[in-house]
């Protein structure tokens, strides 16, 4: 059960500890986060020389660090803490449907009606996640009472769920079967390309200059097919290689001709 004297600020002070706990807990996660979401296939896939966008990282650790940072301080805003923590997940939900929006094609009108239609079932599903900004915060605005042994074990025990919420994440972008298995066949065969050539390779402009060079490489949905995945060889000048791999259920798969692209 859920204690209904924990979810009422007593008083400005606590209220303001509360707010700021609570903004330092939604930065740290988004830090983990960041890492996490960036870094899991580099730690999972050691042998697959894994392609890391910097500049893409470094923005990626901005927005969550400051989005998360504000969206849990706001569950702290309120004197009788539920309307705060609905509030928070509300502006989640929001501040979710509107990353993809716009990123999607459709209309204008129509991503309007989709986005009221989600906005309230969104809101529930992250109203868990926000009460967790507020319990971590609540914590630590109480420990201040605590024995010092006691305050530690605290610290310790919100340590470690700041850490489990942050991790998730990387569970969510960590390569599938499909594209695993689409990032290694075109590693291997660039790693053959020096003593035998796939026939996907044997138009591709510019590779004679970068056989047998380092190379990093990156993936995402292919843009001609929808059951493929478009891998991209990195190289050090700024020459890639764009090879899409079509993976069919139950059928072997197939390489496409790849394409070279000078910077």
């Amino acid at each position: 059960m859920i204690n209904q004297d924990m979810l009422r600020v007593k008083d400005p002070e606590e209220k303001k500890q509360g707010i700021i706990f609570a903004a330092i807990i939604g930065c740290v996660t988004g830090t983990i986060i960041a890492i996490a979401t960036s870094f899991i296939n580099t730690w999972v896939f050691r042998d697959l020389p894994l392609y890391l966008n910097w500049k893409s990282i470094a923005f990626a650790w901005l927005m969550w660090t400051v989005l998360l940072g504000l969206l849990a301080g706001i569950t702290w805003l309120s004197s009788e803490g539920w309307k705060s923590i609905v509030l928070s997940a509300g502006c989640m939900s929001l501040t979710i449907l509107i990353f993809n929006f716009i990123q999607s094609s459709d209309g204008v009108m129509l991503n309007i009606v989709v986005l009221m239609g989600l906005l309230l079932p969104f809101t529930a599903m992250l109203s868990p996640l926000a009460f967790i900004f507020f319990w971590l915060a609540y914590r630590f605005v109480e420990s201040k009472h605590l024995q010092v042994w006691s305050r530690i074990r605290v610290v310790v025990l919100n340590v470690i769920v700041i850490f489990v919420v942050g991790a998730l994440p990387g569970l969510y972008v960590k390569f599938d079967a499909r594209t695993e298995q689409a990032v290694r066949l075109v590693h291997g065969i660039l790693q053959d390309a020096p003593n035998t050539l796939h026939r996907s390779l044997l138009k591709t402009e510019g590779l004679a200059d970068h056989m047998g060079k380092p190379y990093t490489l990156s993936q995402s949905p292919s843009e001609f097919s929808t059951v493929g995945i478009d891998v991209t060889a990195h190289y050090d000048d700024g020459y890639t290689i764009i090879c899409t791999v079509v993976l069919y259920p139950g059928s072997d798969p197939v390489i496409t001709p790849c394409r070279g692209q000078t910077p």
